[in-house]
Parts: C-alpha cells; structure tokens; sequence
C-alpha cells in the first residue's frame, strides 16, 4: 500500500496548524498561549462536578437548546442584537465553528479573503478545503486597506480584536465591508470579552455576517471545548445540517451554562486582566526602543525598534523559564506577543525585562 497515493491529493501539501508549546512544570510562567490565567471560578466548577453523575453515559443534547436560550436571553441580552434562538449555533470550540462554514460554503476552487498578519487557522483550512486563498495585507498599523472593499469571494474572515496585534476592528468598517462584498462576512470575536467593542449589533442591519465568539478565553474553559456563533436563522440552520451530530459534549454545556449564571462575577474578575495590560503597558513603554500596541485583547504586542534585539529578549526570556510568542513571518520578526496573566507572573516578566534591558537596550 502506498499511503501517499490514496490520500487525497491537496492533502499532501498541506499543513498542519501548529498548536503553542505546552508545558507543565510550575516552574514555567507561561505568557505565549493567550489562556486565561485564573481558574474557573468555584460556582461553575461545582456545577461541573454535580453534573459527573449517572447523566455522562447519556448523549448530550444534540442542539444544546438551553444553552442557546441563556445565550441570548442573559449573556448578549444588551448587545442588542438577534433574539431568535434558531440564529445561534452552539460548535466544539470556535475551531469546529470555522470547519462547520466551510462545510456549508466552499466548493474546491471557491474564493476566500483573509488577511495578513491574523489568525493563521483560516487559511489552513481554506486549503483543507482546496479553496482559492486572497490574502490580503493589513497596513502597517494594522488596520483594513481600502482594496477591501472592491475583493470578490465566497467567504472573507475577519478577527476582532485581531491575533497577533489584539485590536478591535471599527464597526464603521464591518458594517461596508458587508455592504460592498458579495459573500459572507465571518467575524471571530474570539477575544471579544475582554474588548468595549462589538460587532453582534451589525447583524439586525445586514443578512451576510456570522459572528462567533468562545467560552475559552473569558470564561477559562479552553480545556471543554465550547463556542457560539450568531447568523441570520436560514444560515445557522445549514450549519446544523453539516455539524456531527452530538458536537459538544454535556459538561462544556453545563460549564457554559453555569458561566452565563454566573457572568457578572467572571467578568469582574476579567477586570483584573485589563487592569494588568494596562500595568504591562505602561511599565514597557517606559524604555527606549520599544513600544506596546494598544490592545482590546487578553494579551500586548510589542515591537522592537532594532529587530536583531528581539530573539535576544526571546531566548533570555526563556532561559528564566518565561514563555512569550514569535512569530518568525514577514513583517512580524520584530515583535513579541505576551499575554497577560495574573500580577504575581506579570511582575516575573516585567523584572526579567528590566534585566534584559539593562544589557540591549
């Protein structure tokens, strides 16, 4: 048998996402994944564990009807957007979110938009799907150039606040790009809990936009793999038609309802996260060199003035057991993301900075 040869044929030059480097030595401050740093909080944890009964031998409900109920009746209830339940999608995780649109839209050939530099994750599944990938480069602040509004395609993907820079795209902005393109629109709103801004209003004015958000960054439960998306009601419904059948697992369900329950409480705990980017933000722009971008997002990006400095401040960091993201791509070498994390880790990374600095900067 020769694999290669049966394997269909796209597949043999595609590749694979690469996940971040997963440590677990304490002895680590791990700044690179953009996890939430704190736990669960108790409510939702004992919620979980009540649910680990007789009831895990039983297939979960296929279209988590509760969930989607609080969705919108709790958590997004002054978003002031959509209110038919039959317009959320409940997905394992954002990542089975974008492979479920895929699967409704996409022929092989079809045309796909993303944007350079953003999540890397769309355009590896564009090629999963043989799509034809326009990817087109952000300017150098990052923001949309104006080319946009002109590009053809079947779907155009669009992260908000943007990974790796962390900032939030203006409605303005969605709102013409969802007038002037002739396919849909796909919001990831991934990071969207720790932003002022969101898009979910945009979707009572316009037909051609998914927004979709997740449970595992806010909300800490990156581990159970649960995540949502908002569309008009005759979109949502092809994308249940495509999903597996039983796609998210009864204790992600529990867990994300509890976490509606108890969301103002998370949420003031989150606060402590923009609190310390803030922190973060301030203590690095106080040196030469360097500057923080503004950020709506649970992580900071900074950027080396004198590229050559920044895999110095990588490997030294490392060497302190301090993880912090590269990205080794064009227009990106000299800059770092680093999450932020609670103030005993951030003090760690702000105190290895300073001792790097004194010998770079």
């Amino acid at each position: 048998m020769e694999l290669n040869k049966l394997i269909r044929e796209n597949l043999r030059k595609y590749s694979a996402f690469e996940t971040s480097e997963q440590l677990t030595d304490a002895d680590w401050v791990k700044l690179h994944t953009n996890e939430n740093p704190f736990p669960p909080i108790p409510e939702v944890l004992n919620d979980i564990k009540k649910a680990i009964n007789e009831s895990v031998r039983l297939y979960p409900d296929p279209t988590a009807f509760e969930l989607r109920k609080e969705i919108l009746n709790v958590l997004l209830r002054d978003k002031e957007t959509l209110t038919n339940r039959n317009s959320v999608f409940i997905g394992n995780g954002s990542d089975e979110i974008l492979d479920v649109i895929f699967k409704v839209f996409i022929d092989p050939g079809d045309e796909v938009i993303v944007f350079y530099p953003s999540y890397s994750l769309y355009k590896i599944i564009a090629t999963l799907y043989n799509a034809k990938i326009n990817e087109i480069q952000l300017n150098e602040d990052f923001s949309i150039p104006d080319e946009v509004y002109s590009v053809k395609g079947k779907l155009m993907f669009i992260n908000s606040p943007n990974d790796p820079n962390g900032k939030s795209f203006g409605n303005a902005t969605i709102l013409k790009i969802c007038g002037n393109f002739p396919g849909i629109v796909i919001v990831d709103e991934t990071y969207a809990d720790f932003s002022t801004q969101t898009c979910l209003p945009l979707l009572k004015k316009v037909k051609n936009l998914i927004v979709y958000r997740s449970f595992s960054k806010g909300f800490s439960l990156a581990s159970l793999r649960i995540g949502y998306a908002l569309a008009a009601a005759e979109i949502i419904k092809e994308m249940n038609r495509v999903k597996l059948p039983y796609n998210t697992n009864y204790l992600a369900q529990v867990a994300a309802l509890s976490s509606i329950k108890h969301s103002k409480k998370i949420f003031e705990n989150n606060k402590k996260i923009l609190e310390e980017r803030e922190r973060l933000s301030e203590e690095l722009n106080k040196y030469d060199g360097i500057s923080v971008l503004p950020s709506d997002s649970n992580f900071i990006f900074i950027k080396f003035e004198d590229k050559s400095k920044t895999l110095k401040f990588v490997w030294d960091l490392k060497e302190l057991k301090i993880l912090v993201r590269h990205f080794s791509k064009p227009g990106l070498y000299n800059y770092i993301r680093v999450t932020v994390s609670t103030e005993k880790d951030n003090d760690v990374f702000i105190n290895a900075f300073r001792t790097i600095a004194n010998k770079y900067l």
